[in-house]
C-alpha cells in the first residue's frame, strides 16, 4: 500500500532523523490530506510531532470555512495549527507563493521546528520542469525540485516526490475549483498540455522524469569537473577561468552565481555579457544592477556589493518589542564579545563542529552579510548578527543561568 511505501523511503531516506518537530504546510486539498493522514498515522515510528500551516487566500467563497474545519481537525488530534489570511490587495502565483514561504519561515522560528514538509509529488514535479522549459530556464533548472533542501533554519523535505498523484489516498480533503482554471501557466500545463502530450505518448509522464534524472546525472558530473579545478572562491582566477573552454566557462560562471549569488537575478542577456567581458583582455568595474557590480582586475574577477552605507551594531539588554531586533540567547557565565569572522573560525551545527566559512557557503548567504558581526562567549561562537544562532545559543535556553540580547544594525 501507498502508506507503507510512504513509512519505507522515509526512513530509507532518513528524512526525519534529525527533525523532531515538523512543520506540514497544509492546504486541505488531497495532496497536503493524504501527506497529513500518512504523517500522523507514523508519527511514532518516526519520532516526530506536528505542527500545522494554513494559508487562506480568500479566493473562495469556502476558504473560511474550510479554514475552520482544518482548525477543527487539528484540534480533535491535539495538534497545533496556525492559519493565517492572505493579506495582499493583489494576487499572483508569485506573490501567494512569497507570502506562505514567509509565513512558513515565521512559523518554524516560533514553534521551533527545523523542517518544513509540502505534499509535492510526482505530477508537480512534472509540471515544473515544463513550467521552466516554456519560460526558458537554464539546464541546471530542468532537473526540478529536489526531495530535500535548506530552508529557513533547518529543511524543506518533500516525501511525496516518489508518488503518482494516483496514489495519493486521503479520503476526506477540499477540491479547489480553481485549479479547473487556465488563468496561470501552471494549470494550463497540468489541464491542457499534459493531457495533449499524455495522448500522443501514454508514458509522457516517466518520459519527462527519466529525462530530469539524465539532466541530473549530466549536471553532477559538470560539477564534479568543476569541483576537480578548485576555481571556485569568491574571487575566480582569471588566468585559470580563460583557460577553459567556451561550453565550461558558460557553467563556471553559472556555478559561481548559484554558490554566491543565487538571490542575484540576472536575465540571459545579462549572464551572456558578463561572460563576454570576462573573456577579453582589459579591466573592468562597473554596475551590473542597482546593487551589485562586477570587478574584473588582470588577476582575478568577483561580483560584489556597490558601496553599502555602514552599519551600526545597536544592542538592547532588553526585549526592545521589535521585531527588526535579532534575540539571541547566551550562556549565563562568561566573557560576552563582538568580532568579525577569522580564518579558522567553527561552530556548532546539529552537534557537529564545522567551518563558519562553510556553513554561509552551504546556506547561501549574501556575501555582504558574511562579515557581520559574531557574538562570542569565552571565544566560543553563539551567532552571527542578522544571519543565524547556533546550537550553543539553542542549547542555552533551556539553562536556569542564561542571558538573553537583542541586537540589529542600523544605518549611522
Amino acid at each position: 500500500m501507498s502508506k507503507e511505501k510512504f513509512l519505507k523511503i522515509s526512513k530509507d531516506k532518513e528524512y526525519f532523523k534529525n527533525h523532531g518537530k515538523v512543520l506540514l504546510a497544509l492546504s486541505g486539498g488531497q495532496d497536503s490530506m493524504t501527506l497529513f493522514n500518512w504523517l500522523y498515522e507514523y508519527k511514532e515510528e518516526l519520532s516526530i510531532e506536528l505542527v500545522l500551516a494554513h494559508v487562506n487566500y480568500n479566493l473562495r467563497s469556502s476558504a473560511g470555512d474550510e479554514a475552520e474545519n482544518l482548525k477543527a481537525l487539528a484540534d480533535s488530534k491535539n495538534i497545533k495549527i496556525e492559519i493565517i489570511k492572505y493579506q495582499e490587495k493583489k494576487f499572483t502565483e508569485e506573490l501567494g507563493r512569497q507570502f506562505r514561504y514567509d509565513f512558513f519561515k515565521a512559523m518554524m522560528e516560533k514553534h521551533n521546528c527545523t523542517v518544513l514538509v509540502t505534499a509535492h509529488h510526482q505530477n508537480d514535479q512534472v509540471e515544473t520542469i515544463l513550467m521552466r522549459e516554456i519560460t526558458g530556464r537554464r539546464l541546471r533548472h530542468l532537473t526540478g525540485i529536489s526531495d530535500c533542501q535548506p530552508f529557513a533554519n533547518g529543511q524543506l523535505i518533500r516525501p511525496l516526490l516518489f508518488f503518482e498523484k494516483s496514489e495519493l489516498d486521503a479520503p476526506y480533503f477540499f477540491e479547489d475549483s480553481s485549479n479547473k482554471e487556465n488563468d496561470y501557466l501552471r494549470n494550463r500545463i497540468r489541464n491542457q498540455i499534459i493531457p495533449q502530450l499524455t495522448k500522443e505518448n501514454p508514458q509522457f509522464i516517466s518520459a519527462i522524469l527519466d529525462l530530469r534524472e539524465e539532466i541530473s546525472d549530466a549536471q553532477s558530473v559538470i560539477k564534479e569537473k568543476i569541483e576537480s579545478l578548485q576555481i571556485l572562491d569568491e574571487k575566480i582566477q582569471l588566468m585559470k577561468f580563460q583557460s577553459q573552454s567556451s561550453a565550461l566557462k558558460k557553467f563556471i560562471l553559472q556555478e559561481y552565481l548559484e554558490k554566491y549569488f543565487s538571490h542575484l537575478q540576472l536575465n540571459k542577456a545579462q549572464f551572456n555579457e558578463i561572460l563576454h567581458i570576462l573573456e577579453q583582455d582589459q579591466q573592468y568595474h562597473q554596475a551590473i544592477n542597482k546593487t551589485h557590480q562586477l570587478i574584473k582586475t588582470n588577476e582575478s574577477f568577483s561580483i560584489e556589493l556597490i558601496n553599502e552605507e555602514d552599519k551600526k551594531l545597536r544592542v538592547s539588554e532588553t526585549d526592545p518589542k521589535d521585531a527588526s531586533y535579532m534575540k539571541i540567547v547566551l550562556a549565563g557565565e562568561g566573557r560576552i564579545t563582538f568580532r568579525k569572522r577569522q580564518s579558522g573560525d567553527k561552530i556548532m551545527v546539529h552537534g557537529i563542529h564545522k567551518k563558519l566559512k562553510n556553513y554561509l557557503i552551504d546556506k547561501k548567504i549574501a556575501l555582504a552579510k558574511r562579515e557581520n558581526d559574531l557574538i562570542l562567549v569565552n571565544d566560543e561562537i553563539f551567532a552571527m548578527v542578522d544571519v543565524a544562532s547556533f546550537d550553543l545559543s539553542k542549547q542555552a535556553e533551556s539553562d536556569k543561568m542564561k542571558r538573553v540580547i537583542w541586537v540589529k544594525y542600523s544605518q549611522n
